[in-house]
C-alpha cells in the first residue's frame, strides 16, 4: 500500500539555501524529499483513496486564502529526537488551520502534535543537531505561500530506495486547481557572503559595464553555482576567484529576491588567505567597510536587505563607536 503525506514546499531561494545546507551536512533524506514544511505525516492510504485524498487536499486549501510565512532562527526536538529544524514565526496560525482541515480520512492518521517546522537535519549525532541549531541561528527567510502538495512515496527503478514525488497540486483559496508540475529548481539562484571583521564588511564595487547587473554598485562577493555544483560549494569557489580566500566558518543569513535573481546571503567569520581582488573584471575593488556605512552606498536590494539582517544579528555592541 502506498504512503502520502502533505507538504508546502519552500520556495526559491529559500529551497536552494536549506538544500545547501543538507547536503553539507550529509543529511540522509536529503535526496528523497525537497526542503518543505509537513503539514500531513506518511502514512498509507489504498489505491481506492487516492482520490478521496485528493479532494480532501482540495477542500482544505480552498478554505485558507495564501499568506506570508517567515522563518527565523534554529531549534531542536533534542532530547527528545534528534532532529533541527528552521523555527516558523509567521504563520504558524494559518498552517495550524491548513492541518486541522486536513485531519480526517484517508489522511487522519497523526503520532505527535502538530508543530509547524522546516527540518534541516535529522537522524545525526547530537553534536551535529546541536551545531546545526547554532550555525542556523541566524537564518531569516520570508515568503509567500499559495499551494499545497500531495506527495506520494515511490520507488526509484533503478533500486536506490524511496522518494517523495509531487501527486497533486492545490492552491490555495477558491479558484481553479493546477495541474501537477515537478517545479524544478530555479536556475537563477546565486550564493554570497559578507566577510566579517571586527564589525567591518569586505564588500566589492561592481565594474562599470552596463552588461553587468548592478554596475557600479557594491555588493558582497559570490555568484551562481555551475551545472550540479551545490550551492555551498559555488560559494567556496566565488570567494576563492573574487577575493583570494577560503572559507573556513561560516553562518546563514537567509534569501532575498533583488527582481532578477535569488540570492541566499551567508556570513563568513575566518577564512584562509589575505582578502585581495583576484578578479579586477568582476570588481573594480574590495574594500572593508563598518556595516552603517556600508547600508549609505550603492547596494543592489537583495545585499541592502542582507546587511540590514546581519546588522540586527550581530548588534550594535559589535559595531565600531
Amino acid at each position: 500500500m502506498p504512503r502520502f503525506g502533505v507538504v508546502a514546499m519552500l520556495p526559491e531561494p529559500v529551497a536552494a539555501h536549506v538544500q545547501a545546507w543538507r547536503r553539507a551536512l550529509h543529511e540522509p533524506f536529503r535526496d528523497a524529499v525537497a526542503p518543505h514544511l509537513t503539514l500531513v505525516p506518511p502514512q498509507h492510504v489504498g489505491a481506492e483513496r487516492v482520490d478521496d485524498a485528493v479532494a480532501l487536499v482540495d477542500r482544505a486549501a480552498a478554505a485558507i486564502m495564501p499568506f506570508m510565512v517567515e522563518l527565523d532562527g534554529a531549534e531542536s526536538f533534542l532530547p527528545r529526537s534528534p532532529v533541527a529544524y528552521l523555527r516558523v514565526v509567521r504563520g504558524a496560525g494559518r498552517l495550524a488551520s491548513l492541518e486541522r482541515r486536513l485531519r480526517t480520512s484517508p489522511l487522519e492518521r497523526r503520532t505527535h502534535e502538530f508543530h509547524p517546522h522546516v527540518t534541516v537535519a535529522q537522524d545525526l549525532p547530537v553534536p551535529e543537531i546541536e551545531r546545526t541549531v547554532i550555525d542556523l541561528a541566524g537564518f531569516r527567510a520570508e515568503f509567500a505561500l499559495d499551494h499545497i502538495w500531495l506527495m506520494a512515496e515511490t520507488e526509484e527503478p533503478d533500486g536506490a530506495g524511496r522518494i517523495w514525488r509531487r501527486h497533486h497540486l492545490a492552491r490555495l483559496g477558491p479558484g481553479d486547481v493546477a495541474g501537477v508540475s515537478e517545479a524544478p529548481m530555479a536556475d537563477a539562484v546565486a550564493a554570497s557572503a559578507f566577510l566579517l571583521d571586527g564589525g567591518r564588511v569586505l564588500l566589492g564595487q561592481r565594474t562599470p559595464n552596463p552588461a553587468k547587473r548592478h554596475p557600479g554598485a557594491w555588493d558582497a562577493l559570490g555568484g551562481k553555482p555551475e551545472k550540479d555544483e551545490p550551492l555551498l560549494a559555488a560559494l567556496a569557489r566565488e570567494l576563492g576567484e573574487e577575493a583570494g580566500v577560503e572559507p573556513l566558518e561560516i553562518a546563514t543569513l537567509g534569501c532575498w529576491h533583488d527582481g532578477e535573481r535569488a540570492d541566499a546571503y551567508y556570513l563568513c567569520t575566518r577564512w584562509k588567505g589575505r582578502p585581495r581582488n583576484a578578479d579586477p573584471s568582476e570588481h573594480t575593488r574590495l574594500e572593508w567597510v563598518p556595516i552603517d556605512a556600508a547600508l549609505a552606498r550603492t547596494l543592489p536590494p537583495s545585499t541592502k536587505a542582507a546587511l540590514l539582517r546581519l546588522r540586527a544579528v550581530i548588534g550594535s555592541a559589535c559595531l565600531p563607536g
